[in-house]
């Protein structure tokens, strides 16, 4: 390969950046919160006893006895702490292991283990915290994700789980987890951050102004973990979105279809032109009277103007600032903005398709608005 010239280096166009995904121990700690706080709020006695016949040749996860299911949920989280460096001390695993058995027997044995279990918990916490602030924060931010869903489930402020979701989606919860991404915006993945943001306001305004659930129209007096596991299931998958996206389980494009990637590009162009349209009536006539103005002056005194331009170009070359040079910069500046614009629009994409808010409470839309946002250009 033939060496390049300055003047092709100065010009040559730089590929774009990769973007940037989660960091592995902030990842590693936001599931393993999340994991602790799943386990925290299983609770063994609800678990439904394997049936003799099953579908499957062999049994799921979701499908083991309660026994299983809990020995299972333990030993991923001693797997999930050892790959960030803290772990449990095996006979603090055996402790725990051995509890399994009174957990499923009965309820004292079932708040035993949990007890057990917001003892690991506090461990935990402790550990990252000590070792570092962010990996104590994500750990905390998957405490929180996961808790979105378990306190739905097994409602512990309010009575029945609809006024429990509104407390979980209130404004004081809401900005707290907030602050957490905020706090690790340059440890986790953008693109992920910002819909997980977006997707938490938009929770919290659409619970605050829903109309409560009436009585008989699916929300029981005393309502059952499969009852409210029914009811509220979009809650449920938009925490288990939130945890893949921010432990780069799965990447946020690939929530997106074909279909759906190719709306980037129109996306793109309607955020240019809100961001263009307000200063361009009155920048495009500015342009238009200088180049008229130059224009003139050029074709009425081209020997000074050609002097001009040839001192200019002398000063530009005494400072180090060549033709390629300028021609690269203003390139790499195009690239830039062009490379920031086009994560903007995909990531408003990915935010709309990764939020399942509407299938719980469908947004009202009068016939009037659905014209008015069919035609309207933004």
């Amino acid at each position: 390969m033939a060496d390049q010239t300055p003047a092709d280096r100065g010009t040559h166009r730089q590929p774009p950046a990769a973007r940037r995904s989660t960091a592995k121990p902030i990842a590693g700690a936001i599931d393993l919160g999340w994991r602790v706080a799943s386990l925290y709020a299983l609770r063994p006695s609800t678990l439904t006893p394997p049936s003799p016949v099953n579908d499957d040749m062999l049994l799921n996860r979701r499908s083991l006895s309660p026994a299983d299911r809990l020995e299972l949920e333990m030993r991923a989280i001693a797997g999930a702490a050892q790959r960030i460096g803290i772990g449990l001390q095996d006979a603090q695993l055996v402790a725990l292991l051995a509890l399994v058995d009174d957990a499923v027997a009965s309820p004292e044995g079932e708040q035993a283990f949990r007890d057990a279990i917001a003892g690991v918990h506090l461990s935990f916490d402790k550990q990252l915290w000590t070792r570092e602030e962010a990996s104590g924060k994500a750990y905390e931010l998957g405490n929180f994700i996961s808790d979105t869903w378990n306190r739905v489930l097994w409602p512990r402020t309010t009575p029945d789980p609809q006024s429990e979701l509104h407390e979980v989606f209130g404004a004081v919860r809401v900005q707290r987890m907030k602050l957490l991404l905020d706090d690790l915006q340059a440890r986790v993945d953008p693109i992920a951050a910002h819909a997980i943001t977006n997707h938490l306001d938009q929770w919290r305004d659409r619970v605050a102004s829903a109309a409560p659930v009436p009585a008989g129209a699916g929300a029981a007096a005393n309502p059952t973990p499969e009852g409210t596991t029914t009811r509220f299931a979009p809650v449920e998958r938009q925490t288990i979105i939130w945890r893949q996206m921010l432990t780069g389980d799965k990447e946020p494009e690939a929530y997106i279809s074909h279909v759906k990637r190719m709306e980037v590009r129109d996306e793109l162009t309607k955020q240019i032109w809100r961001r263009y349209r307000r200063p361009l009536p009155w920048i495009a006539p500015i342009v238009v009277v200088l180049g008229i103005v130059v224009g003139s002056l050029y074709a009425h005194h081209q020997d000074d103007a050609k002097s001009l331009l040839g001192v200019a170009l002398t000063l530009t070359g005494a400072l180090g600032l060549t033709r390629a040079t300028m021609i690269g910069t203003v390139r790499r500046g195009l690239q830039g903005w062009g490379d920031l614009m086009w994560s903007r629009a995909l990531a408003v994409v990915i935010c709309r398709e990764t939020s399942v808010l509407d299938e719980l409470y469908p947004p009202v839309v009068s016939p009037s608005q659905r014209i008015a946002e069919r035609f309207r250009w933004r």
